[in-house]
């Protein structure tokens, strides 16, 4: 029987074994005398192959990593010897794609940049059923509405802050914007120091009307809990030394309500020992397994940036490891809210640290100008992680990444060059800026609208507003002024564009876009 000859180094091959068990075709491992597989080189594989019996192969998959044409193994051996993935993980996919069709790979082009649209579908299928673990530590959620299972990915609580003193409209719109960015539970963020609880009842009325998700409440106001559990809301947050009691005062049938559980003490303190914190914890937990709670989740507090933020880790550690089945709450605000650094690379280290130390529930919000876009960070790294420990990688080439600034490959990696232009013999021109524009009667006001999440172009005539543009792309609204005949001037055109460009580039980024003035 034919065999596929599926080429590795020394620090793959536990992983490639794995991967083999799951493939449907009779395949052969070949490991070539380095560690890293990237590093084999056409001319090392044509070396090690030249004793190996290979009367029984019909095709050699090498590693997408690599680099140069390994059209010359096929030219020695007469077997076809192509590119796989880049990613390891890939390749049952590829395999099965190349079983089932015709499609054809390359000596020289990794398979997954051949096969990409396929890979992705495949990528959605395995997140989609990351959401229903096998086996989970909690459920969350009530019967008609959308039911959380921890264990498999990690689940996003996305609070949303002073919900008493939104109105419904806008009450609505962020659950709506924070549901499409990828939260899992919708918190209802009280107002510190006073007591909304007869609001709660409609407020959670109004939520349900918009949204299936689970929803929680964050309040140490004991009437506000109160009104809460009342209201039937799936989940409480910061219960505490301090008011947990208030759960001997219900008459209704909570048991199917999630509880989080923080260390603070009745004197609203929250140790600095780490073992103190534990202690608290372990106490909160017994009382509540005596009132027949069993939906507890515990969290620890992780502490601002050097204000304590590594020892608050060892709590979580600790914990993951003496209890093995108790959901863990990780609340990553006091570190994306309190540090002046872009909340994307922090959202992907902060996710990477929660993976490795199994946290269930991450806890964010958006309440700031540099937090927007949080929870789509977060839900996006969150995927990556759990593809990370699934795959048994380091989270890179997994089919989703964050490089939001940056690429991962230069335009040469890519195979995109001008190699064959022989530049040296084109004019090289230089700018001047001594060009004279037409003077216009025409002013545009260009401005990004946070609330829209939309491009405004107002164009001025004679100095008076006469029409308003709006989209989210420059190309789209360059060519719809450009329709109306509104520009006459080329040099007014060119501005034009240039600036649309910088808000459109505002705009994806969240930052704050002002016209005239550079972006960065």
């Amino acid at each position: 029987m034919e065999k596929i000859l599926l080429i590795t180094g020394r620090n793959a091959v536990r992983a490639l074994r794995d991967i083999q068990s799951r493939l449907n075709m009779p395949t052969e491992i070949f490991v070539c005398n380095t560690d890293v597989a990237s590093l084999i080189s056409p001319s090392l594989l044509l070396k090690e192959l030249s004793n190996v019996d290979l009367s029984n192969i019909s095709e050699i998959i090498v590693p997408g990593s690599t680099k140069g044409d390994f059209s010359v193994i096929q030219d020695k051996f007469n077997i076809p010897c192509l590119k796989g993935p880049r990613n390891l993980s890939d390749l049952p996919t590829v395999i099965n794609i190349i079983k089932l069709s015709n499609t054809y790979l390359s000596s020289v082009t990794p398979a997954d940049e051949i096969l990409d649209n396929e890979i992705k579908k495949a990528l959605e299928e395995e997140l989609k059923n990351a959401h229903y673990p096998e086996k989970y530590r909690i459920r969350i959620g009530k019967k008609g509405y959308m039911q959380l299972y921890s264990g498999g990915i990690m689940h996003i609580i996305a609070e949303i802050p002073d919900v008493p003193l939104l109105d419904e409209s806008e009450l609505k719109r962020i659950t709506n914007y924070y549901e499409k960015s990828g939260a899992s539970i919708i918190d209802i963020g009280m107002v510190a120091n006073d007591d909304y609880s007869k609001k709660i009842p409609s407020i959670v009325k109004i939520l349900r009307s918009c949204t299936k998700l689970p929803l929680s409440i964050d309040s140490l106001n004991e009437s506000e809990i109160l009104a809460a559990l009342d209201s039937d809301i799936d989940m409480i947050m910061s219960l505490d030394m301090g008011n947990y009691r208030i759960l001997e005062d219900i008459n209704r049938d909570i048991r199917n309500t999630a509880v989080v559980i923080i260390p603070r003490d009745k004197g609203g303190r929250i140790p600095k020992d780490v073992n103190e914190r534990i202690k608290l914890i372990e106490k909160l937990i017994e009382y509540l397994k005596d009132i027949e709670l069993s939906k507890i989740i515990a969290d620890p507090i992780l502490n601002p940036p050097n204000h304590g933020l590594f020892e608050s880790l060892m709590a979580f550690y600790i914990l993951r490891h003496r209890y093995s089945n108790l959901p863990l709450l990780m609340g990553i605000g006091n570190v994306t809210e309190l540090m002046d650094a872009d909340s994307v690379g922090i959202n992907a280290l902060i996710s990477l640290i929660a993976s490795e130390l199994d946290i269930d529930f991450l806890f964010t919000t958006e309440a700031s100008r540099k937090t927007k876009g949080c929870i789509k960070e977060l839900s996006r790294a969150v995927k990556m992680m759990y593809l990370s420990r699934r795959r048994r990688q380091t989270p890179k080439d997994l089919g989703i990444d964050l490089l939001y600034l940056k690429d991962k490959r230069s335009l040469s990696d890519m195979n995109i060059s001008i190699k064959n232009l022989e530049i040296e013999k084109i004019p090289l021109v230089a700018p001047k800026n001594e060009i004279k524009s037409r003077l216009e009667n025409a002013r545009f006001h260009i401005y990004v609208d946070e609330n829209t999440d939309s491009i405004e172009v107002i164009y001025y005539k004679d100095k008076k507003p006469e029409l308003r543009f709006r989209g989210n792309n420059a190309k789209g609204l360059y060519k719809g002024i450009l329709s109306r005949n509104l520009i006459q001037d080329y040099t007014h055109a060119a501005y034009l564009g240039m600036e649309l460009g910088k808000a459109e580039i505002a705009l994806k980024l969240g930052k704050n876009y002002i016209q005239d003035e550079p972006l960065f």
